[in-house]
């Protein structure tokens, strides 16, 4: 594996909070606050999580993506891989 094929956990968490973001908004919610609240998850935590700047648990992953919808194996596909920004 080659250096550049490395993980590194700012990269990972900001396609983490991208991924996020994106499911967000394919939802219909235009505000990460709107989204936190309606689900009864914390405001300011769930912003740094979709920003990328703050680590997540995987329980606190698997909470979030069942508001979702969504399996772990659903959200990290290729759009994982290849967020739109």
């Amino acid at each position: 594996m080659a250096n550049s094929d490395l993980l590194t956990s700012e990269n990972e968490l900001k396609k983490i909070g991208l991924r996020l973001k994106s499911l967000r908004k394919s939802k219909g919610y235009t505000s990460p606050d709107k989204f936190s609240y309606e689900h009864n998850l914390n405001r300011s935590q769930y912003g740094k999580y979709e920003a990328g700047s703050a680590n997540i648990t995987i329980g606190t992953m698997i909470n979030i993506l069942n508001c979702f919808g969504v399996s772990l194996t659903e959200f990290f596909n290729e759009e994982y891989e290849n967020p739109i920004k």
